[in-house]
C-alpha cells in the first residue's frame, strides 16, 4: 500500500489542473487545517467495494491498519510536494550562483542536469540523481522516525490519560465505524445524521468543483475570487479596509466541522483573541503606527510591510509563534515531568509501569530510538556543513515547535503554519543577524530552520501528526499499538523514496512545465534562496529587538495556561491566543470557522446536551467531511482525465 499510495498519489497530484490541486490531492486539502484526504478516500473505496460484493473480513483492526498506512503516506503526496527536494533541486537553475556556493554536490545534481526536468523528454541520468535522492530520502526517514518516537513516548499520557481529542481522527472514525456491516442494511449503518452530512458536503463541493472546471458555471460560493487556501480577503477598494486589523475570513465549511469537534473553550478563545487583535491594531493605527496598511489587501497585511505580525509596536509573530509556541512546548514538558521521569526510570529498569506491555514499544526501546534518531539527525546536518551547535539547536527547535504544533493540532484540529518563526532560537542564540558574507553553515541552517517548521508536508513534520492520529484511532478501535508502530515506520521508509522516483520519472517523461501547477511551480521555485536570504533573516519572526517580544509571548502563554488550569472560572487559554493573533487568523482567517463552530456547538449542547452532540452533531460533521471527500475522489479523477482528454 505504501508503494501504491506513494506512486499513485504523486501521479494524481502532478496531473491535477489549476484550481483543483490544492483541494483535490491525496494529502492536505487546505492550508493550516491540514486535513489529509487519503485516509478518507481509502475508507470510501473500501466501502464501495464492499457494496458491490467484496469478499473477506473487514473489521476495525484491518481498517485501523489501512488508516495507518494512508495517514502516514498522505503527507508525502500533498500540495507542493516534494517541498524540500524541489527547493534545493530547483535552486541549481533558479539561483545558480547561490546554489553553487552553498549547496553540496550530493544534495542536488549540477545545473545542466536539473534543467532537464523543465522540459523533459530525455533519458534519466540516474547516476547523477541517485546521491541527491539518497540524501533527501535519508533526511525524511530520520526525521519521520524521530517524530514517531516522540509520539510513541507521549502516547499514553496524551491519548489514554489526557484524552486529547485529535478531531481529524474522530471524524475519520465516524466513517470507519460504518464500514463493517454486521448484517445491518446500509441505511441503518449510516444513520440519518451521517447521510444528511454527506448530502450537505456534496451540495457544497459540487458547485465549487464546477466553477473551478468550467468558466461558464456560476460561481455560487464566490470561490474564484478568493485565495487558494479557502479564505475571502479584504481588498484595498473594500470599505472594510479602514479596519487595520481585519484581513481575511476563512470560508471553507470543512473547517467548521473540525472546529465543531474541538473543545468549546478553544473555539471561543480563537475568535475572542482575534477580536482583541483587531482592537489593538486599530488603536495602534490611530496612534500613527502601520501607516499605509489601509491600502494593502488581506494577505499583504500579514506578509507585507507594514504588518502587525513582524513590526512594532506588537510584532505578533514573535509573540504568538516565536515565544508563544516555545512557551506551549515548555508547558507541556513541565506538566509531563513526572510522566517523563517515570518512563525514564522504567527504561533504566528501576521500576515497572502498569500495562507497559500494551505500549507500542517498551520504554527502553522508545528512548533508544529517540536518542539514535536525534544523534543521526545532528550528524546528517553536520555532513552538509552545519556546525555541531547550530545542528543541535536545529533538531531541538524541530522538537519544541512540533510538540507545540501537535498540541494545537490535537485540540483545535489546525496547525501554526508559517516559515517565519522556525529561526527564533537561531536568531536569539547563534545569528542575531546574518554573517557577511553568508557562510554555508548559515545558509543551510537558515533554510532548514525556516522550511522545517513551515507546513507538516514540507520536511516530514506531518509524521508526528499522523503518529498521534494513528494512536488515537487505535485507542478507539482497540487495534494493537505495536502493529501500527511497525506499519508507520515501514511506510516512512518506503513512501518518500517511491515519491522521488515517480516524480522524477514524470518530470522526464512530460517535462515539469507541461504538467499541472504543482510540478510546474516546483521546478521553478526560488524558495531555497528566499528562506536563506540574509535580508529576510532579520525580518522574521520580527525585527530587532526580538528577545523582549519572544519573552513576552512565552510569559503570556504560560500565564494563560496556569490561570486557566488554576481557576475554573477563568475563560481564557493559550491555544486560542496563538490562533487569534497569528497567521492562523490574520493570514488564513480561521477565526471565522471557530466563531461559527462555537455558536453551533453551544446551541447543540444547550438544546440537547451531550446526547444530541454525540448522536447527531458528530455524525453530521463526519458525514459532511465524507461528502466532501466523495467530491475529491470524483472531481480529482475528472480533473486528471481532463489533462489527457480536454473537455
Amino acid at each position: 500500500m505504501s508503494i501504491f499510495f506513494g506512486a499513485a498519489g504523486i501521479v494524481w497530484l502532478d496531473f491535477l489542473p489549476s484550481g483543483l490541486f490544492s483541494y483535490y490531492n491525496w494529502g492536505s486539502i487546505l492550508c493550516v487545517m491540514n486535513l489529509t484526504s487519503l485516509p478518507f478516500l481509502s475508507f470510501l473505496v473500501i466501502f464501495l467495494l464492499k457494496a458491490v460484493g467484496l469478499k473477506g473480513r473487514i473489521n476495525f483492526t484491518v481498517l485501523t491498519y489501512i488508516y495507518t498506512v494512508a495517514m502516514t503516506c498522505s503527507w508525502y503526496v500533498s500540495t507542493w510536494c516534494p517541498f524540500e527536494w524541489s527547493d534545493i533541486i530547483a535552486s541549481r537553475h533558479m539561483a545558480s550562483d547561490w546554489s553553487a556556493r552553498y549547496v553540496p554536490w550530493f544534495m542536488a545534481p549540477p545545473e545542466d542536469i536539473t534543467r532537464q526536468i523543465l522540459t523533459g523528454h530525455v533519458p534519466i541520468p540516474w547516476a547523477e540523481w541517485i546521491p541527491s535522492i539518497v540524501y533527501h530520502w535519508l533526511l525524511f526517514v530520520l526525521l519521520g522516525s524521530f517524530y514517531i518516537s516522540v509520539a510513541t513516548l507521549f502516547r499514553r499520557h496524551w491519548i489514554d490519560v489526557e484524552k486529547v481529542p485529535f478531531p481529524h481522527a474522530i471524524l475519520a472514525y465516524e466513517l470507519l465505524k460504518r464500514i463493517p456491516d454486521g448484517g445491518k442494511p446500509l441505511k441503518e449503518r449510516l444513520g440519518f445524521p451521517f447521510m444528511l452530512g454527506i448530502v450537505l458536503g456534496l451540495a457544497f463541493q459540487i458547485p465549487v468543483f464546477m466553477a473551478s472546471m468550467f468558466p461558464w458555471f456560476p460561481d455560487v460560493y464566490g470561490w474564484r475570487t478568493q485565495c487558494l487556501s479557502g479564505q475571502w480577503y479584504v481588498t484595498p477598494d473594500n470599505p472594510l479596509t479602514a479596519i487595520a486589523g481585519l484581513s481575511t475570513f476563512q470560508k471553507h465549511p470543512v473547517m467548521i466541522a473540525i472546529g465543531y469537534i474541538a473543545p468549546l473553550t478553544i473555539s471561543f478563545n480563537a475568535w475572542f483573541w482575534h477580536l482583541i487583535y483587531i482592537i489593538l491594531m486599530q488603536a495602534a493605527y490611530v496612534m500613527g503606527f502601520y501607516t499605509g496598511i489601509e491600502g494593502i489587501g488581506g494577505c499583504g497585511r500579514a506578509w507585507c510591510m507594514p504588518s502587525g505580525q513582524t513590526q512594532p509596536p506588537f510584532k505578533f509573530m514573535a509573540l504568538s509563534y516565536g515565544g508563544g509556541l516555545l512557551g506551549l512546548a515548555v508547558i507541556q514538558l513541565y506538566l509531563s515531568r513526572r510522566y517523563i521521569v517515570d518512563t525514564f526510570k522504567a527504561a533504566l529498569g528501576r521500576h515497572g509501569i502498569e500495562n507497559e506491555d500494551k505500549e507500542a514499544l517498551n520504554y527502553r526501546g522508545i528512548y533508544v530510538m529517540l536518542a539514535i534518531t536525534f544523534i543521526l539527525l545532528v550528524a546528517l546536518f553536520m555532513t552538509i556543513g552545519i556546525g555541531i551547535a547550530p545542528a543541535l539547536l536545529l533538531v531541538i527547535s524541530y522538537f519544541l515547535f512540533w510538540m507545540a504544533n501537535t498540541r494545537i493540532y490535537g485540540l483545535a484540529g489546525i496547525q501554526a503554519r508559517g516559515a517565519e518563526h522556525g529561526n527564533t532560537l537561531m536568531r536569539l542564540i547563534v545569528w542575531p543577524t546574518a554573517p557577511d558574507p553568508p557562510t554555508r553553515e548559515y545558509v543551510l541552517a537558515a533554510y532548514y530552520s525556516r522550511r522545517g517548521m513551515d507546513s507538516p508536508d514540507a520536511i516530514s513534520g506531518g509524521t508526528i501528526f499522523s503518529a498521534f492520529n494513528v494512536y488515537k484511532m487505535a485507542s478507539l478501535t482497540g487495534a494493537s499499538n505495536k502493529a501500527v508502530l511497525k506499519i508507520m515506520l515501514t511506510s516512512t521508509v518506503i513512501t518518500q523514496l517511491v515519491v522521488y522516483v515517480t516524480h522524477l520519472s514524470l518530470l522526464y517523461s512530460f517535462g515539469g512545465s507541461a504538467l499541472g501547477p504543482n510540478a510546474s511551480s516546483e521546478v521553478t521555485t526560488n524558495q531555497f534562496y528566499n528562506y536563506s536570504n540574509p535580508a529576510n533573516w532579520i525580518r522574521f519572526p520580527g525585527t530587532e529587538p526580538l528577545l523582549p517580544y519572544v519573552l513576552a509571548g512565552f510569559l503570556i502563554v504560560c500565564s494563560l495556561d496556569y490561570l486557566h488550569a488554576r481557576f475554573l472560572w477563568f475563560p481564557f487559554e493559550p491555544i486560542g491566543f496563538i490562533i487569534g493573533t497569528s497567521y492562523i487568523s490574520v493570514l488564513w482567517g480561521y477565526w471565522g470557522p471557530f466563531l461559527i463552530a462555537w455558536i453551533l456547538k453551544t446551541l447543540t449542547l444547550r438544546m440537547g446536551g451531550s446526547r444530541l452532540y454525540e448522536e447527531y452533531g458528530m455524525p453530521l460533521a463526519g458525514g459532511f467531511v465524507a461528502g466532501y471527500m466523495i467530491a475529491v475522489l470524483i472531481g480529482g479523477g475528472l480533473g486528471i482525465i481532463r489533462f489527457f482528454i480536454p473537455f
